[in-house]
């Protein structure tokens, strides 16, 4: 089954560069390494909750293959391009979600070089659709701990401590809405672990897919936007749990 939302994916151009502005907005950020395929490698801004974003960049951008999930096609434009929903049994979850008609892609294997060698492994499964309205799915093969590590790392200046909200921007809401139902077996609004997936109406028909998303904040009173060109285009709102 789907246990919690596992992560946000943010395309940068410039890793370091990026890494340093997130780091001016509050945030602890830390290295991730080189993604197994060769082709991205990634840092990373881990929450108490379990959650993260993953800020990915390609290590040659003209030389990446179009096929790489589809992210090559969002070049030149950087922010939040995807997001994933961590499993526990993705055979079945598959077998699920191709009996109740949805084309999947997958399991396949994956994994990362960690920046002191150490090598993690996955698998992930892509769910066939328009636009990104609903996530791709992962089940670690080594502990998740190497992948997205507690700690320290998960402290961080401006007082994020997971991801609370995700907005998710489609033609059609009710449609979406029964989709990410079908994907939870769960009813409305869905939640995955501690974050409540909102679909809300797209500006356009091309806009589809995560859009913008809400951290929670242990402090009371906090509910302020974060700036896009230090959050290199995505829409992050920190927003208060208490008080």
């Amino acid at each position: 089954m789907l246990t919690r939302l596992d992560h946000l994916v943010i395309l940068v151009r410039d890793l370091e560069l990026a890494s340093a502005d997130y780091g001016r907005a509050g945030f602890n950020v830390t290295p991730g390494g080189e993604h197994a395929d060769g082709l991205t490698r990634n840092a990373l801004v881990l929450f108490k909750d379990g959650t993260y974003l993953e800020l990915v960049s390609f290590l040659d951008p003209e030389d990446a293959m179009d096929n790489v999930w589809g992210w090559r096609k969002f070049y030149p434009r950087e922010g939040l391009i995807d997001y994933c929903a961590a499993s526990d049994d993705l055979d079945a979850d598959a077998e699920r979600l191709a009996f109740l008609g949805f084309g999947v892609d997958g399991p396949e294997a994956g994994g990362r070089r960690l920046p002191d060698g150490t090598n993690i492994r996955w698998r992930s499964a892509r769910i066939h659709q328009e636009g990104r309205i609903l996530p791709f799915l992962i089940e670690d093969l080594t502990p998740r701990e190497l992948r997205a590590p507690g700690g320290p790392g998960t402290d961080h200046p401006n007082g994020a401590t997971g991801v609370s909200q995700l907005e998710i921007s489609t033609p059609d809401e009710a449609s979406a809405e029964n989709a990410l139902a079908a994907l939870a077996d769960a009813a409305p609004p869905v939640r995955l672990g501690s974050c409540t997936l909102r679909p809300v109406d797209a500006r356009d028909e091309d806009e589809r897919g995560p859009s913008a998303a809400e951290l929670a904040v242990g402090e009371p009173g906090v509910s302020r936007e974060l700036d896009p060109a230090a959050t290199h285009g995505v829409c992050l709102r920190l927003r208060s749990r208490v008080g």
